[in-house]
């Protein structure tokens, strides 16, 4: 678990590309919870489901609320475009 605190988006790679590996990652998580099937309903949640498949503590810090809203999202998606 000491691991997981070490590695992060933020430090991982140059600066420039900051913005990119954010959205790369909170991408990344999102398809997680739908494939989980993570309960959607809160952050906690999301939170629970995504320490539990790796990632670092402080990328589900940051991310994990951005993450759960674009799962949401896609979900809601494909629901409303299913005939």
């Amino acid at each position: 678990m000491g691991d997981n605190l070490a590695k992060s988006f933020l430090i991982d790679g140059p600066l420039m590309t900051t913005i990119e590996r954010r959205k790369a990652l909170t991408e990344r998580m999102a398809k997680d919870l739908i494939r989980l099937s993570a309960p959607l309903e809160s952050d906690r949640e999301a939170v629970r489901a995504l320490l539990a498949h790796g990632y670092s503590t402080i990328d589900v810090a940051i991310l994990a609320g951005e993450a759960r809203m674009v799962a949401f999202q896609d979900v809601v998606a494909r629901e409303m475009s299913e005939p």
